[in-house]
């Protein structure tokens, strides 16, 4: 009787959490963190300064990264730098990343699911497939991608695929030279 009460508890929890707002990846983002905002608005959400080695106007990338907490899952956080006058500028958000069993999409998908059911799920929206490739440009063994267009192929989620089953989910922004 322990046990089965103990195994409708942990669906209970499993089920409550899936189904929290601050979980759910979408275009815009993955709950509150959303594309576009700034790393005084992230810090504010998160609750934490972050350290980005690029950030400075010196830096040779306008670019960077950092992992964060946010309401118990690690996310990595992608960054540009954008200026808004000569030796002004900011960073803002440019793709959001987690492996966190607690994250889903708007439609239900999250980590462990396999390639058959991403497919299924988005069959009428514009998708990618693909290998993933290391920083050499060779592709590795047993890893895909399944990329979820926007409209207007601003956004995409990315579905991080080892041995057909996703380990990841990311959004981000597209840019032209990426296409």
């Amino acid at each position: 009787m322990k046990k089965i009460f103990f195994l409708l508890f942990i669906a209970f929890v499993f089920k409550s959490s899936a189904q929290n707002p601050d979980y759910v990846i979408d275009m815009n983002g993955i709950g509150a963190l959303k594309i576009g905002m700034s790393q005084v608005e992230i810090e504010k959400i998160i609750r934490q300064k972050l350290f980005l080695k690029n950030a400075l106007d010196t830096a040779i990338s306008w670019q960077d990264s950092a992992t964060a907490n946010y309401k118990n899952i690690s996310v990595l956080l992608s960054f540009q730098r954008q200026y808004t006058a000569d030796n002004v500028y900011y960073m803002y958000i440019t793709g959001i990343k987690t492996s966190s069993v607690l994250c889903k999409t708007v439609r239900g998908s999250r980590i462990g699911d396999d390639k058959s059911k991403i497919i299924a799920a988005y069959k009428k929206d514009r998708i990618g497939m693909g290998r993933e490739y290391d920083d050499e440009g060779r592709a590795i063994k047993n890893r895909y991608l399944i990329i979820l267009k926007n409209h207007s192929e601003e956004r995409v989620i990315v579905f991080y695929l080892r041995n057909k089953k996703v380990v990841a989910l990311e959004v981000k922004m597209v840019f032209s030279d990426e296409e």
